[in-house]
């Protein structure tokens, strides 16, 4: 599997912020805005890698709770992001991985779950995004993320009374 080094790979930011990073390979800086996606040249991105961009490379430099996801699977495996042979896939915090931790029953197991796979500041925002958009209507679980997340669950809106 050779990656042409000249073409280019969607990455998404995972972020509810607008994310950037100075350019190595080229000149001037990279900017994502909240939850868009650009189009990165493959060589910027392995350069990126290599000089341990933690946007890119996530906690533990194989892309775990990166707060940008390349789309591109063959650039994932050739970064070591991905393996085939050991069916590892990157761990990123979407939509569905939310679900997942809330489908859990029993409260032990979702605590376990949301401290193995909540560990950043996106990732906490994530799934108290994710929380109040599909309306979850558990005290206990609302109750621990609130104090694990440090994140209010209050709406910006008010009631009325100034």
């Amino acid at each position: 599997m050779a990656i042409d080094m000249n073409s280019r790979s969607k990455v998404k930011n995972l972020c509810e912020w607008n994310v950037s990073w100075e350019r190595y390979s080229m000149e001037g800086d990279e900017f994502i805005k909240a939850n868009q996606t650009v189009y990165i040249p493959n060589m910027e991105i392995e350069t990126q890698n290599q000089n341990n961009n933690l946007f890119i490379n996530g906690t533990d430099a194989i892309g775990s709770h990166a707060r940008v996801y390349i789309e591109n699977a063959e650039m994932r495996e050739h970064l070591g992001f991905d393996n085939k042979e050991e069916k590892r896939v990157q761990l990123i915090l979407n939509d569905e991985k939310c679900k997942e931790i809330f489908e859990y029953k029993t409260f032990n197991i979702f605590k376990k779950h949301v401290t193995e796979n909540i560990i950043t500041n996106q990732e906490k925002s994530k799934i108290v995004s994710y929380a109040k958009k599909m309306k979850i209507n558990d005290y206990d679980k609302i109750q621990y993320l609130t104090e694990y997340t440090g994140l209010s669950f209050k709406t910006d809106k008010t009631d009325g009374k100034e």
